[in-house]
């Protein structure tokens, strides 16, 4: 009986689990930055920033970055959970 309630409750909650679900179809456009991190711009316009060593850094709207090519970008939005999320699923074993 135990074994049917345990089949029971994870063909309920795999499905529940698929809906947060996440993958970087999200992301239109990363840029390597003077310092080494890069900044990711999502379909929504807003970005989020990832530091050199791989983790995603909390970066205030409105801040002026230099690219490694010289031009400038403004920070818009900073979408760190949203980044995170992408980061751990690009590192899982």
């Amino acid at each position: 009986m135990s074994i049917r309630k345990s089949i029971l409750v994870l063909s309920l909650v795999f499905p529940a689990l698929s809906a947060f679900a996440l993958d970087n179809t999200d992301i239109v456009k990363s840029t390597q930055l003077k310092d080494g991190s890069t900044v990711y711009q999502f379909k929504d316009g807003k970005m989020a920033m990832e530091s050199k060593f791989g983790i995603a850094v909390v970066m205030q709207e409105g801040t002026v970055m230099e690219t490694a090519s010289g031009e400038s970008i403004t920070m818009k939005g900073n979408e760190v959970a949203r980044l995170s999320g992408y980061i751990y699923l690009d590192n899982r074993p």
